[in-house]
């Protein structure tokens, strides 16, 4: 004879957290719960996760950076070796960009604005940018983050389906300033070694 009680499953637990349950499914339940610690510890777990969900008041992400997220992680597939001689692609996702913040206070008019900061995400690695503009037009700069050794790396900005407007090698300190270029819409990529790393729709406009 078994002298066990069956436990309540995670969905019913869940029912009866959220008041989904009858009122004589619920006392049949109530009633285990009593007797059941381990079911008891479970419903209480419930119950507060349940509270958090509900007092939740977080956004969901732009719908641009979950793109490019789940682009960047299927153009770098889990546990997938590079063979040798084959260049792997990774599309950086925006994780920051100081245009976003507030504007700040003091600022005189006709003063010029400060650099643009954006800073992407892409795989390993962080991509920090300055977009500055000038007489002579945009100016690009930035520094690879969490890379250690650029030796041979390179950065090209070019306009979509169009050859490299400029490029210019990384330095030893992963950094690099390309030549101005007037604005428009460009794409910026780097490459390190086997890998390339895509920031496309880079928008230099005032």
């Amino acid at each position: 004879m078994n002298l066990i009680p069956k436990h309540i499953s995670f969905a019913r637990l869940a029912d009866l957290v959220e008041g989904r349950l009858t009122a004589d499914e619920a006392r049949d339940d109530r009633a285990h719960l009593d007797a059941c610690a381990g079911c008891t510890q479970r419903a209480a777990q419930l119950g507060r996760v349940t509270q958090l969900m509900r007092a939740d008041t977080s956004e969901d992400a732009p719908r641009d950076a979950i793109f490019n997220a789940v682009r960047m992680f299927r153009a770098r597939p889990v546990a997938a070796v590079a063979a040798p001689g084959i260049l792997r692609r990774l599309v950086a996702a925006l994780t920051f960009d100081s245009n976003a913040l507030a504007p700040a206070f003091g600022v005189r008019s006709g003063q010029n604005a400060p650099s643009r900061q954006l800073l992407f995400s892409a795989g390993d690695f962080d991509v920090d940018l300055r977009l500055a503009s000038g007489g002579e037009g945009w100016t690009v700069s930035g520094q690879v983050l969490g890379q250690h050794y650029c030796a041979g790396g390179e950065a090209e900005l070019g306009e979509t389906g169009r050859a490299a407007a400029s490029s210019v090698a990384l330095n030893d300190l992963c950094e690099f300033t390309l030549p101005p270029v007037p604005e428009g819409s460009y794409a910026l990529r780097l490459r390190l070694g086997d890998m390339e790393v895509e920031i496309p729709d880079l928008s230099l406009r005032a």
